[in-house]
């Protein structure tokens, strides 16, 4: 039973985080890879943004406000926010982490906007609030809060049911800020959820780096007090 648990990928020695974050990047690499495949929606896009304005409208309050919240200055509360949010969830390391994931998601922002471009949602399919002929991927609004909220959900695996209720705070938040830039037409719903699931993938492997870098130094530290 157990050799048959490893073959199926469930060595306990692995780091859970570390296989979602493997998951993640690997799905949101196929879901990307389609979004340039296409050079534009995939099936799907056009039918589930049209759906969203018609009940939303074409550009809510709320959602320009949310759009708001991953740009200076609103991006220092919601970092703030997050820091709190994963710190409550996991201690002062999964805070630090969160920080490093937002840094890491700018830096692959800037790196992937340099290397592909895929059109942004086409006023004559659906209604924009703000055309722009940057890259619809990655969407940086989705890297930000896919790093940032991502992280608050990655401090709740494993930890007291307690912080459970911070997880779910974050999933809703992702939800919110996912169809805020939808129905304003910024990205086609299949560019959001690549750059999201990217951007969890960074707030894993900022934990790992935080974990491995932060455990090695207390380490060292114990071990000369101890000496």
């Amino acid at each position: 039973m157990g050799t048959l648990g490893l073959r199926l990928g469930h060595d306990p020695r692995v780091d859970p985080v570390r296989r979602i974050a493997v998951l993640s990047f690997a799905f949101a690499f196929a879901v990307g890879a389609a979004c340039l495949a296409a050079a534009g929606p995939v099936p799907g896009d056009v039918a589930l943004v049209r759906a969203l304005q018609g009940i939303l409208g074409p550009a809510p309050g709320f959602a320009e406000a949310v759009t708001a919240t991953a740009k200076p200055p609103w991006l220092f509360a919601t970092l703030a926010l997050a820091m709190v949010l994963a710190g409550r969830g996991g201690g002062w390391r999964r805070a630090i982490a969160t920080l490093v994931a937002l840094a890491a998601a700018h830096g692959a922002d800037s790196a992937l906007r340099a290397l592909i471009h895929a059109p942004r949602p086409m006023p004559d399919l659906v209604a924009v609030a703000a055309p722009s002929a940057s890259s619809g991927l990655p969407s940086t609004f989705g890297l930000v809060y896919g790093a940032l909220f991502g992280s608050v959900v990655l401090a709740s695996i494993g930890r007291p049911p307690g912080s459970m209720p911070l997880a779910a705070v974050s999933i809703v938040l992702l939800a919110i800020g996912a169809v805020s830039r939808t129905v304003l037409g910024g990205h086609w719903p299949s560019q959001m959820l690549a750059s999201l699931l990217l951007g969890f993938a960074i707030a894993c492997a900022a934990r790992l780096v935080v974990e491995r870098l932060l455990g090695g130094l207390e380490a060292r530290a114990r071990k000369r007090k101890g000496a």
